[in-house]
C-alpha cells in the first residue's frame, strides 16, 4: 500500500542540512564521482547522480528506518542529492575528460596536490555564480531547467509513494549488483567474459578484426545507449560505420594512414569529427541567437553589489560567504596555476573573466533546454588565446567548461529546490562540500585508471582528450603541423555538421542523425559505438514486448549499469596499478 507523506513544503526547515543527508550524499558522491572518471574517460557521458541518489537515499533509510525516530524528508533528500551531484560531476569541472589527459598526451604531468586545489577552486566559483544567477533565471524568469524538475518531482513522487520508490531503487541496485559482477567476471579474475567481439572477413582489402568491428560486452556501453535514445544511439551506429568500414579502408589504401587500425586511422579521424562536434556546439546558440543575447544582457548584474547576495530568495538567507569564497578561489588559482601549471597569473585571471561571461550564457542555455555546451565553452576559450601555446591553451579552455559545468549543475540543483521549497542556503553548502568531496575522490582514481590502463588507448580511447588536443594542435602549431588533408577533413565535418543541426529544428528533425553522437563515435573505436546502439535498440524492443514498462523504470535500470560497471572498474584498475591482478 502506498504511503503518504506530508507535502515537501510542511517539512520543518531545521531537518534540512541534516548530518545524515551530508553524509549519505558524501558516500553516493564519492562513488558516482569515481565511477564517472571511469565512464568520461571511456565514453565522455556520464551520469549526474542526482536522481540515482535520492532513489537509494530513500530506499536506504527506509529499509533502515528502525535505527532513526524521524522518516527521511523531502528536503533531506533534496540535500542528498544536491551533495552527490556536486561531486559526481567534479571530474568533469577539473578537466579530466579533456584538458587534463589532453595535456599528458602532450607531455605535461601534474601533481595531485594541484589538481585537487585547482579543481576546488574551480568548482566553488562555479556554485558562487551559480548563486548570482539563482534569482534572473530561476525565481524571476522561471526557466525550466528539466533536470532540476525531474529530481524534484522524482524525489516528491517517491516520497508519496514508497511501493514506486522501493522497486524503481530494487532494480537500479539489483542492476548494478549485476553490472559489477559482469565487469568483474570480463577485467578481474578469472577472466570468463571477452572484452569484446569482433567480425571476420574483409572490407576494400582491410581486415574488419584490425577495424575492431564488432561488439564490446559492456553493461555500461549499453545503459549509455538506453539513456541516450534510440536515435542517439543510432547515430553513434552511423558515425562508426563512415568512419571504420567506408573511411579508414580508403585512407589506407591511398597510403594516407599508415594501417587500417584504431591506432593508424584514428589521429587522422579526429578531424572529421571534431568538425561535427564543433557544429554540434555552436550552431545551437547561433540559431537560438535571442537567448545568446539574453545571457549577454544578464553579465552586468553579476558584477552588481546585489549580485553577490542573490544566491537565495529572502535576505535572511543571504549567502554572506559568497565574496570571500570567490576571491580565496580566485588566490588559489592563481597560485597553483604559477606554482604548479607553470600557467602567467595574467592568463589565468583573464581566464576567468572570460569563464564568467562563457558560463553565463551555458547556464542560460542549461535552463531554457536542458542542455549544457559546456565543451563549446571550453572551445571557444581555446580560440581566444591562439597563440599562447598549448598548456595555456588547453588550461583557459578548462576554466570555462569547468566554471560553466559546475555551474549548470548547481542551477538544476537549485531548480529542483525552489520546487520543494528548500532552503538555498543550505544547498549551496551541500554543493560547496561535494565539489570538495569530488575533487579529492577524482584525482586518484584518474591516476590509477591512467596508470592501469593509458590514454587514448583501446581499453581508454579518451575522445574528449583527442578532440582538445587536436584544437590545441590546430590552434596553436597551424595547418602545417596537421595530417595530410585533415583540414579538409574537419571543414567537411562542420559543414555536414551544420547542415544536420538546422534540419534538425525542421520537421525532418526525428529522421536525422545526431551530428554530436556521429562526431563521439568517429572519433572512438566501434565497438563503443555498437555496444551502445545495442541498448538504444533494446529499449524499442523491451517496449514492443512489455508495452507497460515505464520510462522510470528502464531508466533506473541503465543507471544501475552504468554505476555498476563503472565503480567496478575503478576497482579493478586500482587492483590492475597495485600489482595484484
Amino acid at each position: 500500500m502506498d504511503r503518504t507523506t506530508e507535502p515537501a513544503a510542511a517539512s520543518s526547515p531545521e531537518r534540512e542540512l541534516t548530518v545524515r543527508a551530508l553524509v549519505f550524499g558524501v558516500v553516493m558522491g564519492g562513488l558516482l564521482a569515481a565511477g564517472n572518471v571511469y565512464t568520461m574517460l571511456k565514453t565522455t557521458f556520464i551520469d549526474g547522480g542526482g536522481i540515482t541518489t535520492a532513489l537509494v537515499g530513500f530506499a536506504f533509510f527506509t529499509t533502515f528506518r528502525r535505527f532513526s525516530s524521524r522518516p527521511f524528508g523531502v528536503l533531506e533528500n533534496n540535500i542528498a542529492a544536491t551533495t552527490a551531484s556536486s561531486a559526481a560531476i567534479m571530474g568533469f569541472a577539473i578537466g579530466f575528460p579533456g584538458a587534463i589527459p589532453a595535456l599528458e598526451l602532450m607531455g605535461h604531468h601534474y601533481p595531485g596536490w594541484a589538481l585537487a586545489v585547482w579543481g576546488i577552486a574551480l568548482g566553488t566559483v562555479g556554485i558562487v555564480l551559480a548563486g548570482f544567477l539563482r534569482r534572473k533565471l530561476i525565481l524571476n524568469e522561471r526557466l525550466p531547467f528539466p533536470t532540476g524538475t525531474a529530481t524534484a518531482e522524482v524525489i516528491d513522487t517517491i516520497s508519496a509513494s514508497r511501493q514506486t520508490a522501493m522497486h524503481r531503487a530494487r532494480l537500479l541496485v539489483g542492476t548494478a549488483l549485476a553490472a559489477a559482477l559482469f565487469a568483474w567476471f570480463r577485467d578481474g579474475r578469472p577472466s570468463l567474459i571477452p572484452q569484446m567481439s569482433t567480425v571476420g572477413g574483409m572490407v576494400a582489402g582491410a581486415s574488419l578484426t584490425g577495424l575492431g568491428v564488432g561488439v564490446n560486452w559492456s553493461p555500461m556501453l549499453a545503459s549509455i545507449g538506453v539513456l541516450i535514445g534510440f536515435r542517439n544511439s543510432l547515430s553513434m551506429l552511423i558515425g562508426a560505420v563512415v568512419a571504420w568500414i567506408v573511411l579508414a579502408p580508403a585512407l589506407a589504401n591511398h597510403g594516407v594512414i599508415e594501417s587500417a587500425t584504431y591506432a593508424g586511422a584514428g589521429p587522422w579521424l579526429i578531424w572529421p569529427g571534431l568538425g561535427l562536434l564543433v557544429a554540434s556546439s555552436f550552431v545551437p546558440l547561433v540559431m537560438d541567437w535571442r537567448a545568446l543575447a539574453r545571457a549577454f544582457r544578464d553579465i552586468p548584474g553579476l558584477f552588481r553589489r546585489r549580485g553577490v547576495d542573490a544566491a537565495v530568495s529572502q535576505p535572511s538567507e543571504r549567502f554572506r560567504l559568497a565574496t570571500p569564497l570567490l576571491l580565496v578561489s580566485v588566490v588559489l588559482m592563481l597560485v597553483v596555476g604559477r606554482v604548479a601549471f607553470h600557467l602567467s597569473p595574467i592568463v589565468t585571471l583573464v581566464g576567468l573573466v572570460i569563464a564568467l561571461v562563457l558560463a553565463n550564457v551555458c547556464a542560460r542555455t542549461a535552463g531554457e533546454t536542458d542542455m549544457a555546451p559546456t565543451g563549446a565553452m571550453g572551445t571557444l576559450t581555446q580560440l581566444m588565446f591562439a597563440g599562447s601555446g598549448p598548456v595555456a591553451l588547453l588550461l583557459a579552455g578548462s576554466i570555462s567548461a569547468g566554471t560553466a559545468t559546475q555551474a549548470s549543475q548547481t542551477l538544476w540543483a537549485f531548480k529542483a529546490g525552489d520546487k520543494l521549497k528548500a532552503s538555498a542556503n543550505a544547498q549551496m553548502w551541500a554543493q560547496l562540500l561535494g565539489a570538495a568531496v569530488g575533487a579529492l575522490v577524482c584525482v586518484p582514481v584518474y591516476f590509477v585508471i591512467t596508470h592501469a590502463w593509458g590514454i587514448g588507448t583501446v581499453a581508454m580511447p579518451a575522445p574528449s582528450a583527442l578532440s582538445w588536443k587536436a584544437t590545441a594542435e590546430a590552434v596553436g602549431g597551424g595547418l602545417a603541423a596537421l595530417p595530410p588533408y585533415a583540414f579538409v577533413a574537419g571543414t567537411i565535418g562542420f559543414c555536414v555538421g551544420v547542415l544536420l543541426t538546422a534540419l534538425g529544428g525542421t520537421r525532418l528533425g526525428r529522421f536525422m542523425p545526431s551530428p554530436a553522437a556521429m562526431g563521439i563515435a568517429i572519433i572512438s573505436p566501434f565497438a563503443i559505438s555498437m555496444s551502445a546502439f545495442v541498448g538504444g535498440l533494446a529499449v524499442i524492443v523491451v517496449k514492443r514486448v512489455f508495452p507497460k514498462a515505464s520510462d522510470a523504470a528502464i531508466m533506473s535500470v541503465a543507471a544501475g549499469g552504468i554505476a555498476g560497471e563503472s565503480v567496478m572498474g575503478v576497482i579493478v584498475a586500482a587492483l590492475i596499478a597495485t600489482g595484484i591482478l
